[in-house]
């Protein structure tokens, strides 16, 4: 019997719930429970959700009877395992890019005995698999490595495109944290936003309690007000659209690790500009323009050299782009998820 503990898996899914939600199919192949999320995020359902892992996770397990507990997420109980768990990591970003948040408290007190104790670790990327080794000395064979795949039914390239914005631009989507590097792409867009008036940054995702009113003031600074635009959270559904109507998708985050968007956008024949290193080369390959992220003026030129490129050269790359992506599936996930569960249970 296997115990599936959804509660990381929110109402408005990211990452975690998109890889959650991609893998569920796979769990059919065993007799479960599912314990389902739903909440929002936040601090105060954070430390709630904290509390229940530790105290009620383990206690409905042995209720239950269960073999084994997985967790679509760096998230479980501590100390004597009298239910084995697996989770999943997608990347240690609070440990190597820590901000003054209950999260990175938590991956730095949490979850490094989390993970030296769960049975098993399953992440997205080798890169990520290479610092769960620095960050906790776990063994090699304790980790496997099942990259994300992505929905080819929802995402695919497509002549019929619905207007998402009025002109032509250049796209990011992900929430704003710091590490993704978008300050950088704000000054990097107003160096090449005088030689193309038409065009237009659109920054698609969550706000930041305090990054993102960072970014408006520079914006603001830059008499980019009418240029850089700020949406919220966009509904999964149109997603798709919005990365069919870009000129580009531009990801030059410092640190990921997978970058599940940069697939997503080649799927939707977008373009992609996104940085060396961690996970986004690796998942990239070499069918994205990569840049220095530190290095704005190279950011700057690979957008001037994107929007400047003929017609044929971006249905080049955007064809490019679209058999790369077709080496990802969540079917894939689901059978290397599949072979690993298989083993442990």
């Amino acid at each position: 019997m296997l115990l599936l503990n959804y509660k990381p898996v929110l109402h408005q899914p990211t990452g975690i719930g998109v890889y959650a939600n991609g893998v569920l199919p796979a769990f059919n192949q065993f007799e479960h429970i599912l314990i389902p999320g739903g909440r929002s995020g936040g601090t105060k359902e954070r430390l709630k959700r904290l509390v229940w892992s530790q105290f009620q996770l383990p206690r409905l397990a042995r209720e239950r009877k269960v073999d084994l507990i997985f967790t679509p997420a760096p998230e479980g109980y501590l100390g004597e395992q009298v239910v084995p768990q697996v989770v999943m990591v997608h990347d240690l970003r609070p440990l190597s890019h820590p901000e003054r948040s209950v999260q990175s408290l938590y991956f730095r007190n949490w979850v490094p005995p989390l993970l030296r104790q769960c049975r098993h670790i399953i992440t997205n990327s080798v890169f990520t698999a290479s610092e769960i080794r620095r960050a906790t000395a776990v063994p090699e064979d304790k980790i496997s490595v099942t990259p994300l795949g992505y929905a080819s039914e929802h995402f695919y390239a497509s002549e019929v495109k619905r207007q998402m914005h009025s002109r032509p631009y250049l796209l990011h989507v992900g929430q704003a944290y710091p590490h993704k590097n978008l300050e950088r792409l704000i000054v990097a867009f107003k160096m090449i936003a005088q030689r193309f008036p038409e065009v237009d940054l659109l920054l698609l995702g969550k706000p930041h309690p305090s990054e993102t009113l960072r970014l408006q003031k520079l914006t603001s600074e830059s008499g980019l007000t009418d240029r850089v635009i700020f949406k919220s959270y966009v509904p999964y559904g149109d997603l798709p659209d919005w990365y069919r109507g870009a000129l580009a998708f531009v990801y030059p985050s410092l640190w990921e690790g997978f970058g599940l968007p940069i697939l997503e956008a080649m799927a939707c024949g977008c373009p992609v500009i996104t940085s060396y290193g961690s996970g986004m080369q690796e998942v990239s390959g070499d069918v994205a323009i990569l840049i220095n992220p530190l290095d704005t003026l190279g950011l700057s030129k690979a957008i001037k050299q994107i929007i400047e490129e003929k017609a044929s050269t971006r249905r080049q790359q955007a064809l490019l782009g679209i058999n790369h992506a077709k080496n990802y599936s969540w079917k894939i996930t689901q059978k290397l998820t599949l072979q690993i569960l298989s083993k442990i249970t």
